[in-house]
């Protein structure tokens, strides 16, 4: 079911009234699944383990900092240290201490599902603990309600339902949805029926690899961890897992726009935008989504304890003009470099946390951008091995975790990071005109797939055809925008899951945001006039704050040093 940007069928929500009744309702279940859980604990003893716990025992990893924030779904108890259980649509879930999770009610206190993570709904109020929505289970569209609720949450969350089947059914509706880029990850057998955050907490066997992409060399030849995995074919190419396929291939990925039906693990789409939606100027488009951010902002910057993370760029600046006071928060702007361009960051970033008369955290080695906080070898060994297993063996982590600036900074804090925004200065299109045929081959490589031999490449552009005819679209408007959202972020989001010592957030992770911005047409976007609009919108002063890389080029144009051209524009603010 799609939605349309202003419909609102069911944003009267308010916070839970009939907690009593609704723990009345909840005994007999409860009662019925703790006498599962009986015969599951007799069964546990002899099911094989989750390969998550199973090889942090070969690492002497520890399982629950190496799995914080996630999740696993299955028939029966899983021996997960760190994680709380609970009864879900004849399953046990199993989610870690760290990660929140909302009960959904209708008006009438019955539960609908569950919310896993950070979400914020349309009216800016973010989700905690229960929360009650303004229609019945009883309804013959309470699942197309639901649905509709769901599309127009933000932030980074998945939602799993369970609600009676429409037209009298004796059955269930059961499915899980991601938030709007997939963001908070998630994977499926349906063999097992096991669903999980994460690979190797999907998989109670060896992993059978996929046959169009292996993980990187520098994980494949990392002692520790190739001695447990299975041999991949040097022939397959690296990169990125794409459609939905994953380092094992009966795994699936869930991607974003879709749901997942919990018992058939059938898979269908739930939103797409109206390929007939009128153009809005720059100025129409940001008047809106300013003040979509500005609730983002509000909801996320007041969350707890944690790090802003800014940059020299755009769209952590875009957040930064719409975020409230953080004087009056526990939110504390932070930047860091890992290499040269880095430095010319952390040095935008100074200018301004200034102009908002903030403190800022910036963050470089002692040593120098390319130096480390991690002298120990062993540890660096570990620090990588760890996000190795917690990201799905994705890759060993970037620069920035195996070099230990994670490891300097408050660990458990919220981290918010200004991802997903590059559809407002169209970043994905190309810049100059192409042939059709490279226009597609410019659309795959943007996945961000492995892309093999000849045979390989036809193979991957037959299932991005596929997806192309799959719904409508107006290519001439929206390819590369569809592309981006609906193939290029939930594989990439799945290694997330590695930087396991703070809770990331996106806070521009919204449906609306990315409608609007494709409202506008993308050479207007890719000249930087809705950027511009936005930050004149929602703060002139930042906007005159240079960009890096605008400096950089500017720069390279004049023949002066970077660095020298940065101070003077710096100078020229006061």
């Amino acid at each position: 079911m799609t939605g349309t940007i202003g419909a609102n069928p069911v944003c009267n929500l308010s916070l839970t009234r009939n907690r009593r009744e609704t723990a009345f309702r909840s005994i007999a279940p409860v009662a019925c699944w703790l006498k599962e859980q009986k015969t599951n604990r007799i069964m546990h003893a002899s099911q094989p383990p989750l390969l998550g716990p199973k090889y942090c025992t070969a690492l002497d990893l520890g399982i629950s900092l190496t799995f914080r924030f996630q999740f696993v779904l299955c028939k029966t108890t899983r021996d997960l240290p760190g994680f709380l259980t609970r009864p879900f649509a004849n399953r046990v879930l199993h989610h870690h201490e760290a990660l929140p999770i909302c009960d959904l009610l209708d008006r009438d206190g019955t539960p609908l599902g569950v919310l896993l993570g950070y979400g914020m709904d349309q009216n800016g109020t973010r989700l905690e603990d229960a929360y009650s929505l303004d229609f019945s289970a009883q309804d013959t569209d309470a699942v197309e309600k639901f649905e509709t609720w769901i599309t127009w949450m933000a932030g980074r969350f998945l939602v799993l339902t369970d609600v009676p089947a429409a037209d009298n059914d004796q059955g269930r509706s059961r499915r899980i949805y991601p938030d709007p880029a997939g963001s908070l990850g998630a994977v499926y057998d349906p063999q097992s029926g096991i669903v999980a955050s994460t690979p190797l907490l999907c998989l109670d066997r060896d992993i059978d690899p996929d046959p169009g992409c292996r993980p990187p060399d520098e994980l494949l030849s990392n002692k520790g961890l190739a001695a447990l995995l299975p041999e991949f074919d040097p022939q397959v190419p690296v990169g990125g897992y794409g459609f939905g396929t994953t380092i094992d291939r009966h795994l699936r990925r869930l991607m974003a726009n879709r749901w997942v039906d919990l018992d058939t693990f059938t898979e269908r789409r739930f939103w797409a935008p109206d390929p007939e939606m009128p153009d809005l100027s720059p100025a129409d488009a940001a008047d809106q989504i300013v003040t979509v951010m500005q609730s983002m902002m509000q909801a996320f910057c007041t969350i707890g304890p944690g790090y802003f993370a800014i940059s020299g760029g755009h769209d952590s600046r875009m957040l930064l003009a719409c975020a409230p006071d953080l004087s009056a928060t526990e939110m504390e702007l932070y930047c860091y470099a890992t290499n040269w361009i880095g430095t010319l960051d952390v040095r935008v970033s100074e200018a301004l946390a200034a102009t908002l008369d903030q403190p800022m955290l910036g963050q470089i080695a002692e040593a120098g951008p390319k130096g480390s906080f991690i002298t120990n070898r062993n540890a660096a060994m570990r620090t990588r091995q760890r996000f190795a297993l917690g990201s799905g063996l994705s890759h060993l982590g970037d620069q920035w975790w195996q070099r230990g600036y994670a490891r300097q900074l408050r660990q458990g804090d919220i981290w918010l990071r200004g991802n997903f925004l590059e559809i407002i200065t169209a970043r994905v299109w190309p810049r100059h005109a192409l042939t059709p045929q490279d226009e597609l081959m410019h659309a795959l490589s943007n996945t961000r797939v492995a892309l093999g031999n000849e045979a390989d490449v036809a193979q991957k552009l037959g299932l991005f055809d596929a997806w192309r005819q799959s719904f409508p679209m107006d290519e001439t408007r929206h390819l590369h925008d569809l592309t981006y959202l609906d193939l290029t972020l939930a594989p990439a989001q799945g290694a997330f899951y590695g930087f396991s010592s703070h809770t990331y957030i996106a806070p521009g992770n919204n449906r609306r945001i990315y409608q609007l911005a494709m409202q506008v047409p993308w050479v207007a976007r890719k000249h930087g006039e809705l950027y511009d609009a936005i930050m004149t919108r929602a703060n002139p002063a930042l906007n005159r704050v240079p960009l890096v890389g605008m400096i950089t080029y500017r720069a390279r144009k004049l023949g002066v040093p970077a660095r020298e051209y940065l101070e003077q524009k710096i100078a020229a603010l006061a």
